[in-house]
């Protein structure tokens, strides 16, 4: 079975389905599956080369901008100021990402666990890194979407709560990052008044996993009969799960306590290749850097979300008050302090926990009683 058609039938909850069950009937030569079969392959293959043709033009802008921005400060310069760093600073940046990866890893295991499950926090962290990894070279960071079935391979975590644990870290924490991003970005251009009534506004779009989940439980009370499979058993399955975290507010808050742990070290490590390059701005332009280059690699449909991230970083750090060619260097190394390292950590984590999928001769327990509480 490969790793598709595995993730396929874990989804549809065929893998719980008893064995006499699952025939395989070959098709006869009378029968339309070939043709239908080819006109599934060509419309594959137009929608690949419409998606490598946006691809292209994505990068083509990317590569574009990134080129004038090096070319109005001098490239260089860009080189030689890179070249002339604090190496001891760097190391500090570099050993940061420890305490970001061992935070993300204990958020996703409290949310985990507030759906009754436990992965062991060891392979959790190297779960997150290959998630984080697998997000970073896929389209709108769709890859983190193997962490689910990571979890089931080696942790027996149903796949629908692993869906609904990573729908939750990737849109709560990217509302987070707008929204500290956002605010401390204004603070920049806005007069404080504006910026405090955007901090209030903030303070409202913070809480909307537990409204949002509120106005969903009141309006649209769903209930899924036991041993239903299929398709659209399970996504309600997992907006179930997805329904029970937006509404356990201790959860939300700690949540946000770690998010926001992750983001001021990580505007730390940035903060501290701004000192390396011999330049200086405040913590909150860094963190803001950080923050809104975050959201907008993360909407990118190229690997690391390269170019629309960059240039993010460099324009925030401008505006902060930084040169352009210390701007310029700083994003160049960000990418060899932040990058670089958590993506080969990453690549460690893939090898040691291999492809995602789905054991055939173990049967994970279905997820019916979760279904069973939308709405006692």
């Amino acid at each position: 079975m490969s790793a598709k058609s595995a993730a396929d039938a874990v989804w549809r909850g065929r893998d719980d389905a008893p064995a006499d069950a699952r025939t395989v009937r070959e098709a006869t030569a009378s029968s339309p599956i070939p043709a239908a079969g080819a006109a599934r392959s060509q419309r594959l293959t137009r929608r690949r080369l419409l998606l490598a043709g946006l691809q292209l033009v994505v990068l083509a802008i990317s590569a574009a901008v990134i080129y004038g921005l090096v070319r109005k400060v001098n490239p260089g310069q860009v080189i030689s100021k890179a070249g002339h760093v604090s190496w001891r600073l760097v190391g500090v940046a570099i050993a940061l990402n420890l305490a970001t990866t061992l935070l993300r890893a204990r958020r996703s295991q409290i949310l985990l666990r507030r759906l009754g499950h436990h992965v062991p926090f060891v392979r959790m962290n190297w779960v997150d890194l290959a998630g984080q990894t697998l997000s970073w070279l896929t389209p709108a960071a769709s890859g983190d979407l193997s962490r689910p079935y990571l979890w089931r391979n080696h942790d027996r975590v149903p796949v629908s709560a692993g869906v609904a644990t990573v729908i939750y870290e990737r849109l709560v924490t990217i509302v987070q990052l707008g929204v500290v991003g956002g605010v401390l970005a204004a603070a920049i251009y806005l007069p404080p008044a504006a910026v405090a009534g955007l901090s209030a506004a903030g303070l409202v779009v913070l809480a909307a996993p537990w409204w949002v989940s509120i106005a969903t439980r009141h309006f649209l009370r769903t209930e899924l009969p036991a041993g239903r499979h299929g398709v659209l058993a399970g996504i309600v399955r997992s907006l179930v799960r997805l329904e029970e975290l937006g509404l356990a507010v201790r959860v939300g808050a700690i949540f946000a306590l770690y998010s926001l742990l992750v983001f001021v070290i990580s505007g730390l490590q940035v903060l501290i290749l701004v000192w390396a390059v011999g330049a200086g701005v405040s913590l909150s332009v860094a963190i803001a850097a950080y923050c809104i280059s975050q959201v907008i690699g993360s909407l990118s449909t190229l690997p690391f979300g390269i170019g629309a991230a960059d240039v993010t970083t460099a324009a925030l750090l401008v505006a902060g008050g930084l040169g352009k060619v210390d701007a310029v260097a700083v994003t160049v190394l960000v990418r060899l302090v932040i990058t670089l390292p958590l993506g080969i950590a990453g690549a460690v984590g893939i090898t040691l926990l291999g492809r995602p999928r789905i054991p055939d001769e173990t049967r994970v327990g279905d997820e019916t009683a979760a279904a069973a509480r939308v709405n006692p």
